[in-house]
């Protein structure tokens, strides 16, 4: 190894504090005075997401560093990761130290390493002025990584599955974090007191913790109380509520089994992206993991941008390798992402036409062009489409032309596999063109939103995703898009009713569109109208009563809730509680329209609940 950090400053992840690192170069070979070398980022995402703040170097000469405030476009121009050139006038030997000091800003996530390598730029040809200097040349064995871990502990969640599993018991996570929301441990154990169902229980906390609760006979919510003078000087748990010296953090709602006859709720995401994808980070594996153990998801599954060949072969292997019935559901899924529209495809079989390189030959490409050969393949074999970002442009930009790198979606003539669309992400909302800023949705008036999508006549569902490129699933953060306008430690995640935790029971509700979409809550929702749930289609006479029915528990009380119709609220109302079970009249059927949930929490949560599609003919034909 030729590159190394001499010292570990135990750098963490931080919005703002600097780390030093003093890395020692012992070249594999002699070099000639003049010649330069350069110091690569390995990874895209690293080389973005890592802040270079300075750069020295005693026996060399700093002739380029790379700027930290360079506009997204400028820093996806740097392809080659190129963070530092320096000259050496004086060469340098074969094994002899040459000391490099990098001052550097983390990222906000743990886990994301950032591995450094020398490449050499050897010096013209004095005797050949018109031969072209050879192109830069890695050194081998001149890798170096720099990692960032978790910070002090700053939160504690707790996630709890929205209901029991088949055994009758309900999966708790307890997850000392940081205040970005990673992984994260106490300095010491720290004595806590569980109360679950009434019942107390005392429990030591020092890293993640996972638990089986007895199933709730109602509305059921676990409660975690920490003492404070248990708490380090460095350590908090700002989630926490005061309470007589201790920090009381409380989870999300637990149904009862049987609350929705023959269905039970389940959480997931379905839109993150690792280390096959040539802009992600994290390996699969990982990510997958995190799913399951750390946000307590019941199922996942991944969507990288076109893991064909031997990235196809590694997703195939994690994803069956985490699939659990009853416990923990994964499919399969890939992004398809060009200039005109993103959308990612998901199926439960690996070897299905629609794989990235599979047999319908489908690898990339804008979406209007395979409108024709996708339907084909759908006749034949189901699959989902699921666009994304949709009412949102690039925030990165071509360095000629100064035009964004991919546009939004092109919404056209509905398609039968477009059944559902993400609603939320990374990049905010994208129900509508026009929001208030509690609503999180900072791209405006682009006209390709979700509303703009059913007034074509498409027949949605909403998923909510996160597509960082972090492999963190449900964590919504991304370095360039909607910085300081979410959470830190936010997540978004799709809910889902379906009959099973399993991957085709989970694929089939999916499809059926009876999912809704969360961002910073956990909220289990029930939406109907006449009793069809949201997803469903329902055809009715003119002039049929038509009341929706809402059941709904949350972590915090409803700001607003209302439901939506052709892009107008036709119901709303606040809410002093955390559960909701009511009514609305919707008046009588006078048109062909749709009907869907949204609401907004206290604690700034979102939720959105699928429309239910309402056709009006004469006989309900």
């Amino acid at each position: 190894m030729t590159l190394e950090a001499a010292a570990d400053p135990g750098a963490h992840c931080t919005l703002s504090r600097q780390f030093t690192y003093r890395l020692v170069w012992r070249p594999a070979k002699r070099y000639v005075p003049g010649v330069q070398i350069e110091l690569h980022a390995q990874c895209l995402r690293a080389f973005l997401a890592w802040t270079c703040v300075s750069f020295r170097m005693a026996d060399g000469d700093i002739t380029f560093r790379w700027r930290t405030d360079a506009p997204p476009g400028e820093r996806f121009a740097n392809r080659a990761g190129v963070l530092c050139r320096a000259h050496l006038p004086y060469g340098a030997r074969r094994g002899e130290p040459v000391e490099i000091e990098l001052t550097v800003i983390p990222p906000v996530w743990a886990d994301n390493p950032l591995v450094l390598s020398v490449w050499i730029l050897d010096t013209p040809n004095p005797f050949n002025p018109g031969e072209p200097a050879p192109p830069p040349e890695k050194e081998p064995g001149s890798d170096c990584t720099l990692t960032a871990l978790a910070g002090p502990v700053e939160r504690l969640a707790v996630y709890c599955r929205p209901m029991p599993g088949p055994d009758g018991t309900v999966r708790a996570v307890l997850l000392p974090q940081d205040r970005f929301g990673n992984p994260s441990a106490f300095e010491q154990p720290v004595p806590a007191t569980l109360t679950w169902e009434g019942r107390e229980r005392p429990i030591r906390l020092s890293g993640r913790e996972t638990l089986g609760l007895p199933a709730p006979a109602g509305t059921g919510r676990v409660t975690v109380s920490v003492p404070m003078d248990g708490l380090s000087p460095r350590e908090n748990i700002a989630n926490g509520q005061r309470a007589q010296g201790r920090l009381v953090v409380t989870g999300n709602p637990v149904w009862a089994a049987g609350a929705v006859p023959g269905l039970r709720a389940a959480f997931g995401e379905m839109h993150w992206h690792t280390d096959l994808s040539g802009d992600g980070q994290r390996p699969i594996e990982a990510a997958l993991a995190a799913a399951r153990d750390d946000l307590n998801m019941d199922f996942a599954a991944p969507g990288d941008h076109n893991p064909a060949g031997e990235a196809w072969t590694r997703t195939v292997q994690a994803v069956e390798s985490c699939n659990e019935d009853d416990a923990f559901a994964t499919f399969f899924g890939w992004e398809n992402g060009g200039d005109r529209g993103h959308e990612n495809y998901y199926f439960t079989e690996p070897d299905h036409p629609l794989a990235c390189g599979g047999s319908a030959g489908i690898t990339g490409g804008r979406p209007a062009p395979l409108i024709e050969k996708l339907a084909a393949v759908y006749a034949d074999r189901p699959f989902l489409a699921v666009p994304h970002h949709t009412n949102s442009e690039a925030e990165t930009r071509t360095v000629d032309t100064d035009t964004p790198y991919w546009h939004p979606y092109p919404w056209a003539t509905p398609v039968a596999y477009i059944r559902l669309v993400e609603i939320m992400q990374c990049r905010g909302n994208q129900e509508r063109n026009v929001y208030d800023d509690a609503w999180r949705g900072w791209h405006q008036n682009l006209h390709a939103s979700a509303q703009d999508a059913l007034a074509l006549g498409y027949k949605l569902g909403f998923t909510g995703g996160t597509d960082n490129h972090s492999g963190w699933p449900g964590r919504a953060f991304a370095e360039s898009e909607g910085q300081d306008r979410r959470p830190l430690h936010g997540v978004i995640l799709t809910g889902t009713w379906t009959p099973r935790v399993t991957r085709q029971a989970v694929f089939d509700s999916l499809a059926a569109r009876h999912t809704w979409a969360v961002w910073d809550t956990r909220a289990i929702v029930w939406f109907t109208v006449n009793g069809a749930l949201g997803g469903d289609e329902i055809a009715v006479a003119a002039g049929t009563p038509l009341r929706a029915q809402i059941r709904l528990s949350a972590e915090d009380a409803l700001q607003t809730l209302q439901i939506v119709s052709e892009g107008e609220p036709v119901w709303s109302a606040s809410f002093a509680d955390r559960d909701v079970e009511t009514e609305a009249d919707l008046g009588p059927a006078q048109r062909s329209t749709h009907f869907y949930l949204r609401g907004l929490l206290r604690n700034g949560g979102i939720l959105y609940a699928s429309p239910v599609f309402v056709t009006v003919g004469p006989h309900g034909e």
